[in-house]
């Protein structure tokens, strides 16, 4: 888990051989959780602008299997540390492993998608055009898109709020069922009963 990270203790095998390399590495990763498990705001902040170097320490698999999730356990936080991760997360695609796996990255930005300060939900959105370019046809239309809609019809208005910025981005990408589908759905959010949502 990701707490080995944090334990102390020998470099994982899977890291490059050069020990003092593997070290660094392995230091600021475990420090860098650190501060994004602690009561100082300011330090997660800091943390969570790191993400990029934690990923890189702990390599695709891990930050796959572990950064990630725990990420998403971490949505309940400040929002300058939102901000952050959301930020964070739209630059990690060569993290995870590239363009094959960024769809694992859709999971935390999701979430981040339906809260509610509108700073952490803009910068969410951006993340989520971000990795959208890089998926394949397939993963597009088969996970994002199914993402946009969920949020579209999210009984959250906030999540509302997000998929309204989305759908035109991701719109030519979509087959023509999707199209028909998603401007249903933009038509709903511009008549939705919430003003917020009509004044995307």
């Amino acid at each position: 888990p990701i707490q080995a990270v944090v334990a102390a203790g020998a470099p994982s095998a899977s890291l490059p051989v050069n020990k003092s390399v593997v070290i660094s590495e392995e230091d600021e990763a475990r420090q860098a959780i650190d501060m994004l498990r602690g009561e100082d705001v300011a330090a997660r902040v800091a943390a969570a602008n790191r993400l990029e170097a934690i990923a890189a320490a702990l390599g695709h698999q891990r930050t796959r299997d572990e950064l990630l999730p725990f990420l998403t356990d971490g949505v309940d936080d400040e929002d300058e540390v939102l901000v952050a991760v959301a930020s964070s997360l739209g630059k990690m695609v060569q993290h995870v492993g590239g363009p094959a796996h960024a769809q694992t990255l859709l999971a935390p930005v999701e979430l981040l998608l339906t809260v509610d300060e509108n700073t952490v939900r803009d910068v969410a959105t951006e993340s989520a055009k971000t990795i959208a370019k890089v998926l394949s046809p397939t993963v597009f239309q088969q996970k994002y898109a199914t993402m946009v809609a969920e949020l579209a019809t999210n009984e959250w208005f906030t999540s509302r709020i997000s998929a309204a910025g989305l759908i035109p981005d991701a719109f030519t990408r979509l087959t023509t069922q999707q199209q028909q589908e998603h401007l249903q759905h933009f038509n709903s959010l511009c008549r939705d009963d919430t003003p917020m949502v009509r004044r995307v």
